[in-house]
């Protein structure tokens, strides 16, 4: 049975079995429950494993698994692995999701098969949660090793190298591949792919993660006699979750000292919206929706609606085909103060957010500070900027702070140590930090700040700008095996995602995808993610003959032709 066989006939019970088990973090689950899950995940790769070694006469597949507690986190991974021998070529993927989101409109953990325009055609996809980011590909890179292991199996060439497929289990969250490469140094690939993206990636963002804060004051005293009424925001949110992730929406509850000013609010509140002036006209609005149950009760709920993408690290994607709700709302509910709303340390926070980057999302409101670009990070997909949390927390409570976080990928002109245009890997070190920091204090001196009211900040920089050469030997190598699939040199692409090739100048992020696209009808890390199945046919051919070439030498010498495979599979055994 070959390749595209395996992926149009069994693939997708795999990734069925997959896709079912929940392995997100940071909303509902427990981490216990999050372990729980990715240990069926491993169990079941263990008993296809055992079940696939039955028939190999020489070269078995041998799991294995590394884990580590490090200041109190503990780290996970595990995978399998053929061959034996010094020069060690791996393929990466991880088997953590982000959180399931907006569930109205699709079972995001049952895999279903759809027909979605793509690339200018109907093609067929998988959708589920993971489908894309990263369960299918995970997939794919297993049943790649074992089509080498079934094809070489008892070639005394696989005795030369090492051929292993690793399975993060934190990438969206703490990437344990970063701590099992350097407590494993031995055990460093000298190359391989993180399969995790599109092909091919030369050069990824840094990535800065601030939070600006607003202590939240007692509930406003009762106004005295003849005061006019007040209409203010009680409270703003988005659903819990990552900062990495657009939020599915984000929610106001709009409260009045007068029962008919709040009505008088929520009958015109609507219009208001549809006929406000965001600072783009051609700006496209998140869907709002009005609930009025609860006047009785003093209480107007407004609401909006993701559209698009939702990987914080695209933006742009979202803004060109979707909306970001959180964006959509405080912008519009800022530019209510003062006509129709009372200021308060919610509205105050609305304001800086659209003060800073309106409804923009590359810095264009303070050039000067938040936009830069360059020749690897070019115009239009320089620094990126992604509000993507509003936690109002309880009013009433002094003290207690509102938070907003904000998803940075930063271009070379915001890091603190300049690129020399020939080194590869972290900017700078690790350990170099980015400008935000100076940046962020000169931008809150100079926004217009409502007497009263101080917005503080504290920033996170979790990796600087890293950088491939694509003469490099390990982008070569990828990039060959791209070639002979498709007939051409493999893009060199600058992208603002965070893979778990950080770091590692051996190490490719390369794959599942074949354009740069992550809105509809992929929908990366967002509602209805869907998996394009041409996309995984052909990222399999690629990956085989990356590794068929290893255990030939044609990656050295490419004059070798390679032998179609014959991946084996065994059915999944729980749900």
């Amino acid at each position: 049975m070959q390749l595209h066989r395996y992926i149009d006939e069994e693939l997708f019970d795999d990734l069925s079995t997959f896709v079912a088990a929940r392995t997100y973090r940071g909303v509902d689950l427990s981490e216990a429950q999050v372990v729980a899950n990715l240990q069926q995940i491993q169990a079941e790769l263990l008993r296809q494993v055992e079940q696939f070694n039955q028939t190999q006469k020489v070269h078995k597949l041998t799991p294995f698994e590394w884990k580590k507690t490090i200041n109190g986190q503990e780290y996970w991974l595990f995978g399998v692995r053929v061959g034996s021998g010094p020069r060690r070529v791996a393929l990466s993927s991880h088997l953590d999701t982000v959180a399931p989101g907006n569930q109205e409109g699709w079972e995001p953990f049952k895999l279903v098969k759809e027909q979605r325009i793509y690339l200018g055609k109907e093609q067929e996809f998988y959708v589920g949660r993971g489908a894309i980011d990263d369960k299918g590909p995970a997939l794919i890179a297993l049943n790649v090793l074992k089509a080498v292991a079934r094809q070489y199996d008892g070639d005394s060439r696989l005795d030369r190298l090492t051929l292993e497929v690793i399975f993060d289990t934190s990438e969206e969250t703490d990437m344990s591949m970063h701590h099992y490469l350097e407590d494993k140094p031995e055990e460093n690939p000298d190359l391989g792919v993180i399969f995790d993206a599109m092909w091919c990636i030369r050069a990824e963002k840094g990535i800065e993660r601030p939070v600006f804060t607003i202590q939240r004051r007692a509930t406003p005293p009762e106004p005295g006699p003849g005061a006019p009424a007040r209409v203010w925001i009680e409270s703003l949110d988005t659903p819990k979750g990552p900062a990495n992730q657009i939020p599915d929406s984000a929610t106001a509850v709009i409260r009045s000292d007068s029962p008919e000013a709040l009505q008088r609010f929520a009958q015109q509140v609507e219009a208001l919206y549809q006929g406000h002036g965001f600072d783009d006209p051609a700006y496209r609005k998140a869907p709002l929706t009005v609930d009025t149950s609860g006047l009785a009760d003093n209480r107007l709920v407004l609401k909006t609606s993701v559209i698009g993408a939702q990987h914080g690290s695209a933006p742009d994607e979202n803004r060109r085909e979707g909306a970001n709700p959180l964006v959509a709302l405080t912008n519009f509910l800022s530019a209510m103060v003062g006509s129709h709303l009372e200021r308060n340390e919610l509205s105050e926070m609305s304001r800086f957010i659209t003060w800073s980057w309106g409804t923009q999302v590359l810095g264009e409101h303070h050039p000067e500070l938040l936009l830069s670009h360059d020749a690897v990070f070019p115009e239009g997909k320089g620094t990126t900027y992604a509000v993507t949390r509003f936690y109002s927390n309880p009013a009433g409570a002094p003290g207690i702070a509102a938070r907003v976080e904000i998803d940075i990928r930063y271009a070379l002109g915001h890091h603190s140590v300049a690129w020399d245009g020939k080194t590869e890997g972290l900017v700078g070190g690790k350990t170099s930090p980015s400008r935000f920091q100076e940046i962020f204090a000169e931008l809150l001196r100079r926004f217009p700040a409502e007497t009263g009211y101080t917005i503080g900040y504290q920033t996170t920089n979790f990796f600087p700008p890293d950088v491939r050469l694509p003469e490099s030997a390990a982008f070569r190598s990828v990039s060959q095996a791209f070639e002979k699939v498709l007939g051409e040199p493999c893009p060199a692409r600058a992208i603002g995602g965070g893979t778990d090739a950080k770091g590692n100048t051996n190490l490719i992020a390369a794959g599942a995808l074949f354009t740069e696209n992550m809105g509809p009808p992929i929908n990366y890390h967002g509602f209805n993610e869907g998996a394009p199945v041409e996309d995984l046919r052909k990222s399999a051919d690629i990956l085989y003959g990356l590794l068929a070439d290893e255990v030939t030498g044609a990656a050295k010498s490419s004059s070798s032709a390679r032998p179609r495979f014959t991946p084996m599979r065994a059915a999944p055994d729980f749900h």
